[in-house]
């Protein structure tokens, strides 16, 4: 039997769970493509899953693989299927959180058509990698949820993070005056060079000395309210992470009281999502922004130094 290398846990806790072995190449199967994986990304979920945070989704049957997203090539698809053939550049997502034997930190992934774009032709695999997730989110929160509009003030929180400079750069080319709150001193010229009309350290400034914003993206998921309070009216704060229980309560108390709305959003991204998230790449000049990058054998390192925070851009995974 065919095998690959694939990134494992064997049970739920630190970094150190994570291992890499040889797993047989998962089957072709009706309305999926094998894709040959160039890399995949490491996203929080990832870290939230193999520390056991979803147990109650992700079940407790062993071993599993990790990671969602990934950039790679066609190797086989199903012959009915028109859409795509052997040998496209794709990129793509895995769909909900159970995670079988293998996922995307893999030499081979199996994926519904559901979940496959064409690559962007202007980035490589690894750019697209730390694309993929994170910037449709992005994309899909401020076209779909907050509808941003042209003149629009957007303030975002983590931006140095994988969403939040996604959410720079897509706020920009819808045209608005992009804030970004970055976490060291350092990060202050990234951000403005990815486009941020302006970049803080928030260590450094009160949120009430940030002034009015129609729309707040919110990777950090903490401290809500004292963020809330900058919205304008009929504003809205979308969240794409959860802090805690208590973060959870003032969510939903915002939704009834008041017009400023806190919003939970997941947005996992479809085939659909990328591909409309392809001429902000080609296009608009969307661009990768990479922290640092593994290979499947020190992909432990990576989950560290995701969880460690700080940084700018994704940490990304090669698989070859």
């Amino acid at each position: 039997m065919d095998t690959m290398k694939a990134a494992q846990l064997d049970a739920y806790g630190a970094a150190e769970v994570l291992k890499t072995r040889r797993v047989p190449i998962p089957a072709l199967k009706p309305g999926h493509a094998l894709v040959r994986v160039a890399a995949s990304s490491v996203n929080g979920v990832d870290i939230t899953i193999r520390s056991g945070g979803l147990k109650i989704f992700t079940g407790k049957q062993f071993p599993k693989g990790t990671g969602y997203d990934f950039a790679g090539e066609i190797v086989a698809i199903d012959p009915a299927e028109t859409a795509f053939k052997v040998g496209d550049a794709v990129w793509g997502f895995t769909e909900g959180f159970r995670q079988g034997p293998s996922a995307t930190a893999a030499e081979y992934v199996l994926v519904t058509l559901g979940g496959l774009a064409l690559r962007p032709r202007t980035v490589d695999a690894i750019g697209a990698a730390a694309l993929s997730g994170a910037a449709a989110a992005a994309l899909g929160v401020l076209r779909d949820v907050t509808e941003v509009r042209k003149g629009d003030r957007v303030l975002v929180r983590g931006a140095n993070g994988g969403v939040g400079v996604s959410a720079i750069q897509i706020a920009r080319a819808m045209g608005a005056h992009v804030t970004a709150l970055v976490s060291t001193g350092d990060q202050i010229a990234q951000a403005q060079a990815i486009g941020a009309d302006v970049a803080l350290d928030y260590h450094k400034v009160k949120p009430r000395a940030l002034g009015r914003f129609d729309v707040i993206i919110d990777p950090v998921g903490r401290g809500m309210s004292a963020f809330r309070r900058l919205l304008s009216k009929d504003g809205v704060m979308a969240c794409v992470a959860i802090g805690g229980p208590g973060d959870i309560a003032y969510m939903l108390f915002s939704t009834v009281y008041g017009s400023r709305r806190v919003r939970f959003v997941r947005m996992p991204p479809t085939g659909k999502l990328l591909a409309e998230l392809t001429p902000y790449v080609d296009e608009y000049g969307v661009k990768p922004v990479i922290d640092s990058v593994y290979t499947l054998d020190t992909i432990a390192d990576a989950h560290r130094s995701l969880e460690r925070g700080g940084g700018f851009g994704k940490r990304v995974v090669r698989s070859v």
